[in-house]
């Protein structure tokens, strides 16, 4: 059996390029196998470089992710659907709610439990953050800092009924602060949408409150960790959070409801500074109800099922060229999964995450 040394040594008549050259065509689940082997390969896939150039070369070739929730059980399923065809890395994670994937990575939070977890489907770690007292958690990267956060935010009843924003903290991973800090939210609407990771600043749609709804959308920076608005344009209205959804749509941000008469309005933020909003109009090819997911990198709309009994629809969309694909995905004895969602813009990661990944 070869030591480690002798396996460094070895390692090393093969130039560092050609070996990170090698290691970025891998699977992140086989480099996970691969840190045994060596020191230097060890520190080659735990580096930032690397860890950097294999996201920007993943990015070229994003893929779905399928949340399957399972109400017995009280837990989520996380596939990756590579071309949207065959399912591929999975994970199991405790909670139901679930912000969209960010450079890869998923959080989750179990209200049960009071935890929120931070997973990598494609290596299929995951850490848990405990003492997470939240109804809604956003998840979101600053790339000015290179920092991961979480953003959570506790609602309560007030004497008259309305819900106030009793507390809002917020995360870090990997950074200085050990625990969940306080922040002041300037703007305590309540969310009514996902949250959107787009340029270091997380989006959600909300309202004002839940009597007049009044609806807006709020960004938070996460380098700043400050509150801005945004308002929508006049009449335009988010229904509810199963209705409703932010989503990208060609790069930027759009909001779209449900429809159930095939015809899709999309409200596309243009300037998030002078509040300017266009409107762009789909018709979805297809006689059943679908839900607009927002677009991919060829530019096709790709639209879920919205009611599923044994198999579960795909619909990818070119308005330019007015062509249409659906693919169908069986339950494949999957039969207690009471709610799916899909995510578009998800890449394959090889970051792992152990317990000092959080300082």
């Amino acid at each position: 059996m070869r030591s480690k040394e002798g396996d460094d040594t070895e390692s090393l008549s093969l130039p560092v390029d050609l070996i990170i050259e090698i290691l970025t065509k891998l699977p992140p689940r086989s480099l996970s196998r691969l840190i045994c082997l060596s020191k230097l390969w060890l520190s080659i896939i735990h580096g930032k470089y690397f860890n950097d150039l294999y996201l920007t070369r993943s990015s070229t070739r994003p893929r779905l992710l399928l949340h399957r929730y399972c109400h017995d059980t009280r837990r989520s399923h996380y596939s990756s659907l590579s071309g949207g065809l065959s399912l591929g890395d999975s994970i199991t994670l405790p909670g139901c709610q679930i912000s969209p994937p960010v450079h890869g990575l998923i959080c989750c939070v179990d209200h049960d439990s009071s935890i929120v977890v931070i997973g990598n489907p494609s290596t299929g770690q995951f850490l848990t953050l405990t003492d997470a007292i939240t109804d809604i958690i956003f998840f979101g990267y600053d790339p000015v800092n290179d920092l991961y956060k979480v953003l959570s935010m506790y609602f309560v009843h007030d004497i008259d009924g309305s819900v106030v924003l009793e507390k809002s903290q917020v995360l870090t991973l990997g950074g200085a602060q050990e625990s969940w800090r306080v922040i002041e939210c300037k703007y305590p609407y309540y969310p009514g949408t996902q949250g959107i990771c787009y340029n270091g600043v997380v989006y959600y749609g909300a309202w004002s409150n839940l009597t007049d709804r009044r609806s807006v959308v709020v960004g938070f920076d996460l380098r700043s960790e400050e509150f801005s608005l945004i308002t929508l344009p006049e009449d335009v209205q988010i229904i509810s959070r199963f209705e409703s959804d932010l989503v990208r749509y060609n790069g930027k941000i759009a909001l779209v409801n449900v429809s159930l008469t095939r015809k899709f309005d999309l409200w596309v933020l243009m300037d998030v500074k002078k509040h300017e909003w266009s409107k762009y109009s789909v018709v979805a090819p297809t006689c059943d109800f679908f839900r607009c997911r927002g677009t991919i990198e060829t530019g096709e709309l790709i639209f879920e099922q919205l009611y599923f009994g044994d198999q579960f629809s795909i619909l990818y969309y070119d308005p330019k060229q007015d062509k249409a694909r659906r693919v169908d995905l069986e339950r494949s004895g999957d039969t207690t999964s009471s709610g799916r969602k899909l995510f578009v813009d998800h890449v394959e990661s090889p970051m792992f995450l152990p317990r000092k990944f959080i300082h």
